[in-house]
């Protein structure tokens, strides 16, 4: 009889214990979800801090835009442009070379560019922007002639952008460049190359952005 209280007592602790042991757990649990929920909550701050500076960023940026093409319309109107000089209407030029030529624009902003001067005619014309699968170029709607930007480095060429037969297609000429986004209208060259080039002719184009 004894022995049978003592095992009931022995269980009754051992479930006492167990129980206590339980409730540490959940209160450690609630300690711990409560600490995560403050970790997603404060993540969720940080995100929008994040999102708020990204828009004053790209507002800014829309800012320096208009007023640098209000600083290029004024210059051509005081005549201290070169004849290369092309003014885009404000919303669409947004980056300049001070030197008192346009000599480059940020692609993404130019609608459409002027090719001309060079010694292979065919390149000639003006080429509308275009963009497929994410990628940004700019194509001769009468023969599919592409401007185009081109990482060089799986085919052992330098990074440039390109006036090609198509779009990643044979090279005609080539401006050599690391900046995807910024297309350089001046410094224009043959690009002769065995495997990848269509060497146009002498002299190199000049490109402008078409009105």
């Amino acid at each position: 009889m004894d022995r049978l209280l003592h095992m009931q007592r022995s269980l009754k602790e051992a479930m006492q214990v167990a129980e206590h042991q339980i409730e540490e757990r959940q209160r450690a649990i609630q300690t711990q979800l409560k600490s995560v929920q403050q970790e997603r909550k404060h993540m969720g701050v940080e995100r929008r801090q994040f999102e708020d500076e990204q828009q004053s960023i790209a507002q800014q940026q829309t800012d320096l835009d208009v007023k640098l093409a209000e600083m290029s319309h004024l210059r051509m109107e005081l005549g201290t442009g070169a004849g290369r000089l092309c003014c885009q209407p404000a919303q669409k030029l947004n980056e300049l070379d001070f030197t008192g030529d346009l000599t480059l624009a940020r692609a993404p902003a130019v609608e459409a560019l002027k090719v001309s001067g060079a010694g292979t005619q065919e390149v000639n014309g003006i080429y509308f922007r275009v963009v497929e699968d994410g990628e940004l170029h700019f194509r001769k709607q009468e023969d599919g002639k592409a401007i185009y930007f081109q990482d060089g480095f799986a085919y052992g060429l330098s990074n440039a952008w390109y006036i090609g037969d198509y779009y990643r297609g044979t090279g005609v000429y080539w401006c050599k460049s690391v900046d995807e986004n910024t297309i350089p209208f001046a410094g224009w060259e043959l690009f002769v190359n065995e495997d990848f080039g269509n060497p146009g002719s002498y002299p190199p184009p000049i490109l402008e952005i078409a009105q």
